[in-house]
């Protein structure tokens, strides 16, 4: 006694559900299974999962298009029980080991896919691998090449501080990440680095800060946007207070000599 292969009508499978790992549709694979179908050939049935409501194709796109191409209102199926999620996950690794070989960019979208998903993302490499039908080494390049640009954007994010331009009123941004660092691992010259130093009673709390020495404009603003504008007022005054003094003195140095 044989079972009857299930079958469904094409348009009853959803095939939008991201479930889909190639890359591209082979054309010409496409042509090769319709012209097998329209000669009465049965190909393996396709694979998809069903939620209660939605039959989600999960592999055997390639049979799904020729089947259209063929003309066939209904396609054989076998049918598993699961989310649009279970077949994603099932449809990264499909073709592995039998069907269209895949190339290197569908094995590699494979496990793009797992790692842009937040649960699956948690995997390790191994796991990824034996779940995509990949090397472990092809997860770990993958990984490391999709997450240097978020971790670089994350670092640039954290580096950069919103202040109210002294100028236009409008926020700006500036990029704090030197600020801090060890002296060793800023750029050579071109940085002003304040020496820490103490008043009589009790330590004075300072701030590290690299300034443009070619452009005091710059740097002004720079200064003001960190620090508030009256502390600037409070500390150009005093500036020109010491160096008027300074000169006031060297003056009367030169005219004792």
């Amino acid at each position: 006694m044989t079972t009857e292969t299930p079958t469904l009508q094409l348009d009853q499978i959803r095939i939008d559900g991201g479930t889909q790992p190639r890359v591209a549709i082979d054309e010409d694979v496409v042509l090769e299974y319709a012209d097998l179908y329209t000669d009465g050939v049965d190909l393996p049935p396709v694979t998809v999962f069903h939620d209660g409501s939605t039959y989600w194709l999960a592999d055997g796109f390639h049979r799904y298009w020729a089947s259209k191409r063929a003309e066939r209102e209904a396609i054989a199926v076998d049918v598993q029980q699961g989310t649009r999620r279970d077949a994603i996950l099932y449809s990264v690794g499909a073709n592995a080991a039998h069907g269209l070989r895949r190339t290197n960019e569908d094995k590699r979208k494979a496990v793009t896919i797992m790692l842009e998903d937040k649960e699956w993302s948690q995997w390790s490499n191994r796991e990824i691998a034996k779940q995509c039908g990949v090397a472990e080494s092809s997860v770990r390049r993958t990984r490391e090449s999709h997450t240097a640009p978020l971790a670089q954007y994350e670092k640039n994010l954290k580096n950069n501080r919103t202040f109210i331009h002294p100028r236009t009123g409008e926020p700006s941004q500036m990029n704090t990440g030197n600020i801090g660092r060890p002296e060793s691992s800023q750029p050579p010259k071109k940085v002003y680095r304040p020496k820490a130093c103490h008043s009589e009673h009790s330590p004075v709390p300072m701030r590290s800060v690299s300034l443009p020495l070619n452009n005091p404009q710059l740097a002004a603003k720079c200064m003001i946007g960190l620090y508030g504008k009256p502390y600037m007022q409070q500390l150009a005054a005093e500036a020109i207070r010491i160096i008027s003094r300074k000169e006031g003195t060297k003056h009367d140095c030169n005219a004792h000599q």
